[in-house]
């Protein structure tokens, strides 16, 4: 049965691997109380096809959602900084993801395999220097 999972507010940190392999999400919702995703917190959820990330979100750690393969869009919140090694390692279905200016710090590695992505991002920002460095498709936000 697949099922909508809503991290509980209140919660601060979501340890490593904590819901990794888990076949049965399809939604991940993860309240602003999070300050921490621990690394590979959700690596191998297959049915996962979204996730609301928390404005209070610092880092996208190594592993994060590496091998979510059912995974279509991703919006980084304003106020994150970094994108670990192999965050999105293997999101076969990753289309698209909006990375906001405030991000400085991409690993190279981080959208291996995700052969389908665009990355959306403000002109003259390190996730557009980053795209075209590493030959991914990107967008421009029209403001």
């Amino acid at each position: 049965m697949y099922e909508d999972k809503a991290v509980p507010e209140g919660t601060e940190l979501i340890a490593n691997r904590a819901f990794s392999g888990r076949e049965d999400i399809i939604t991940a919702i993860i309240p602003d109380s999070v300050r921490e995703i621990g690394t590979g917190a959700f690596a191998g959820c297959t049915a996962l096809e979204s996730v609301s990330l928390p404005s209070s979100l610092r880092r996208i750690r190594k592993e994060t959602f590496d091998g979510c393969t059912s995974l279509k869009t991703v919006t980084v919140p304003h106020g994150t900084e970094e994108i670990g090694e192999w965050a999105f390692r293997g999101c076969s279905s990753l289309e698209a993801i909006s990375i906001p200016a405030s991000v400085t710090d991409i690993a190279a590695e981080a959208f291996l395999l995700c052969d389908a992505l665009t990355i959306i991002a403000e002109q003259g920002s390190y996730a557009e220097k980053y795209a075209l460095k590493y030959n991914i498709g990107y967008e421009i936000i029209k403001e």
